[in-house]
């Protein structure tokens, strides 16, 4: 995704930015462009500047707020599994992190007053992390490293298998997991993703055994 490439900002647009994000996860998409503007300590004109209207600004945050999942899946990450493990892991910080929760919650209540701001959230928080995951994990069948199957299906299952029942726990409000239990849940999902689409842990050498008895996964 273009926008998520690496680029300068000015410091009036980092703190729009910033302020941005704020509002939006307080107070969802209903944010003013004034408010932001008065969050940030700079004129109305100056955020305009920066962000034509308040659907590229919000765009923008979303942008901003999944950065680290997109860090996880940096090229600079070598070996399937240890991508897979800090995905997990980023996911559970940030994916849950109750603000973002909260922010996913007002988008849902909201969705028929404001469904670009839903559709914009979704494709930039949750597909384009689904597609950068088809796209490692389709390298990684090319390499031999995972048994042949659907790339996106296999993106698609492991992102599940991570949300579990949690992301519905904390968007209704009931008892979540503290972070111990979040981190062994990550650690068990890619253990189980792993044991499932034939993967073994980085540095071993492949050979005709599927895991199972007699394997590490088992």
């Amino acid at each position: 995704m273009s926008h998520l490439e690496s680029r300068p900002a000015s410091d009036r647009q980092q703190r729009v930015l910033q302020a941005a994000c704020a509002l939006f996860l307080r107070d969802g998409y209903r944010v003013s462009m004034g408010a932001v503007a008065r969050e940030a300590g700079v004129s109305k004109q100056t955020v305009y500047a920066h962000f034509e209207n308040k659907d590229n600004l919000f765009h923008a945050a979303v942008e901003q707020l999944v950065l680290p999942l997109h860090a996880s899946l940096s090229p600079e990450r070598r070996g399937l599994a240890a991508t897979l493990l800090a995905l997990a892991q980023a996911h559970q910080t940030h994916v849950m992190d109750h603000e973002n929760v909260a922010l996913g919650r007002m988008l849902i209540a909201e969705a028929p007053r404001f469904p670009a701001a839903a559709r914009t959230f979704f494709r930039t928080a949750i597909e384009t992390v689904a597609v950068r995951l088809s796209s490692c994990m389709a390298e990684a069948m090319d390499n031999g490293d995972m048994r042949r199957e659907d790339p996106a299906v296999a993106a698609e299952l492991f992102l599940s298998m991570l949300h579990g029942l949690e992301g519905d726990r904390r968007l209704f409000g009931l008892r979540a997991r503290g972070p111990k239990a979040q981190d062994d849940w990550a650690r068990h999902a890619v253990t189980v993703f792993m044991h499932a689409y034939d993967i073994l842990p980085d540095g071993r050498t492949r050979t005709n055994k599927k895991p199972g008895k007699g394997t590490e996964f088992s």
